[in-house]
């Protein structure tokens, strides 16, 4: 808060008149500044209260006062001030700061909002928005919540990581924000850190979601008995899920598991016939396992719907020449070359 260049002039007073001098001074300051804000006079009043609180530094009465002042100008940040001095220095006033606190907060947490939203978004002010809210109300959730998100979709990401922390170590319940944090933790390709928001959320109870990413974390960390663990308890909350018997097909093929991969793939092909990758690592399981039979279909199918794919032609000529089909072979070979497979 900036004083005016009356300030400087009641400081050299002080120092002539002494200390009767100044107490007379500052119940002058305080009462003209009170009165000044019943006429509506804010900057008259700000001008007052501010020199009041600086020759009555202890004085609750002038803080609060001037937060009120603040208050009614707009300037918020300078009233969370005013107001945490108030609450250092006395109770006294703590049902009033806790009223107009959230009265204040209500209009900024607002303008925050109507910031963030509709195709003219502001995310930046918003931004500043929802800091200011958390200056004036700091245990309000939601204004952190809002806080990190905005930094989030503003690309700062550890700002966005920080405050979720935060709302974390104040309410660990708060599984929603551990799955956000998890998933941020994920994509940042911090695995350990994925794990551990992911684990905080299950310590709540099962999610499904929450289950199948922890076992994306495991997998990156090449937790693969962890990872199929994981996935199998997905299983058991939503048995038709995809991705659960698709994930798992590729870790007990990277295990060495084929048969269990070609369960895994067959269950996942059963939801989604027509996906690619699918079909295609059901193909070349049904390879391992030396079932050319049951490949070649695939694979030629394949071969239509990705034409272009060197890699499904190579394995279409390996399996032509094991067949004796040599004309076929040398047709998929050279395919596979032009593609460069």
């Amino acid at each position: 808060m900036k004083l005016r260049q009356v300030a400087a002039a009641i400081g050299a007073t002080l120092l002539l008149g002494g200390g009767l001098f100044a107490l007379g001074c500052q119940s002058s300051a305080l009462a003209s500044g009170k009165l000044y804000m019943k006429q509506q006079k804010y900057d008259q009043a700000r001008e007052q209260l501010e020199l009041a609180v600086q020759v009555e530094p202890a004085n609750p009465d002038a803080h609060y006062a001037l937060g009120r002042i603040c208050g009614l100008q707009g300037d918020y940040v300078e009233l969370a001030e005013a107001f945490d001095r108030v609450q250092e220095l006395s109770s006294e006033y703590d049902s009033q700061i806790t009223e107009a606190r959230l009265h204040y907060w209500s209009k900024i947490y607002n303008d925050g909002v109507r910031a963030a939203q509709g195709r003219g978004a502001d995310l930046a002010t918003a931004r500043k928005h929802f800091d200011t809210a958390i200056r004036v109300l700091p245990d309000s959730l939601k204004s952190w919540r809002n806080r990190a998100a905005m930094d989030y979709q503003l690309g700062d990401i550890d700002g966005a990581l920080a405050g979720y922390e935060h709302i974390l170590e104040i309410a660990p319940e708060d599984t929603a924000t551990a799955r956000v944090m998890g998933v941020i933790h994920l994509n940042k390709k911090q695995y350990d850190e994925a794990v551990a928001s992911f684990e905080h959320v299950l310590q709540y109870g099962e999610h499904h979601g929450v289950l199948v990413n922890l076992a994306s974390a495991q997998t990156e960390q090449q937790l693969t008995e962890a990872a199929v663990a994981t996935l199998q308890r997905a299983l058991d909350l939503d048995a038709a899920c995809f991705t659960c018997h698709y994930n798992l097909g590729n870790l007990y093929w990277s295990k060495d598991a084929h048969s269990e991969a070609r369960e895994s793939f067959l269950l996942a092909l059963a939801l989604r016939p027509s996906d690619i990758d699918a079909r295609y690592n059901l193909a070349i399981t049904h390879l391992a396992l030396e079932d050319l039979d049951a490949a070649l279909p695939l694979l030629e199918s394949l071969s239509t719907d990705t034409p272009e794919n060197g890699v499904v032609w190579r394995e279409l000529g390996r399996i032509y020449a094991l067949s004796a089909r040599i004309a076929d072979s040398e047709a998929a070979y050279a395919r596979a070359e032009e593609f460069g497979e």
